[in-house]
C-alpha cells in the first residue's frame, strides 16, 4: 500500500487536488491495482491523503515510471509542509467478520 499525504495551502489546493486526480484513472486500470483513492480530511480541510492499493510491491514497482514521479514530485511542490510517504506491506487484510470477535465486550470506562 503506497500513501502520500500533503497538506494544501487554500491557494494551492485546487490545483493539488487536479495534480494527484489525475493519477487515479490510470492506476486504477493498471495491473495489480486494488484500488486508488484521494481523501481530504474533514477536520483538518488542507489535508488530503492519496492512497494506491496493490497485489504486490512488484506490481507497484512496475507503475512507477517516470511520468508518475514527476507528477507526484510536482504536487508535492505545490505542498506547504513535507509530505508523509509511505510505503506499507501488509501481511493480512481482514474484513468485518473481525468485529463479531469483539461483540459484546465492553471497554473499561473510568
Amino acid at each position: 500500500m503506497f500513501s502520500l499525504q500533503v497538506v494544501a495551502p487554500d491557494e494551492r489546493r485546487t490545483a493539488l487536488l487536479r495534480a494527484l486526480g489525475a493519477l487515479l484513472g490510470p492506476t486504477r486500470v493498471a495491473p495489480g491495482c486494488l484500488d486508488a483513492r484521494l481523501y481530504s480530511d474533514l477536520d483538518g480541510r488542507r489535508t488530503l491523503l492519496f492512497v494506491e492499493d496493490w497485489e504486490s510491491r512488484e506490481q507497484f514497482e512496475r507503475n512507477l515510471d517516470t511520468a508518475k514521479l514527476n507528477a507526484i514530485v510536482s504536487a508535492i511542490e505545490l505542498c506547504s509542509e513535507a509530505p508523509v510517504v509511505r510505503l506499507d506491506a501488509v501481511e493480512r487484510a481482514e474484513g468485518m467478520d473481525v468485529l463479531a470477535l469483539y461483540q459484546g465486550i465492553t471497554p473499561d470506562v473510568q
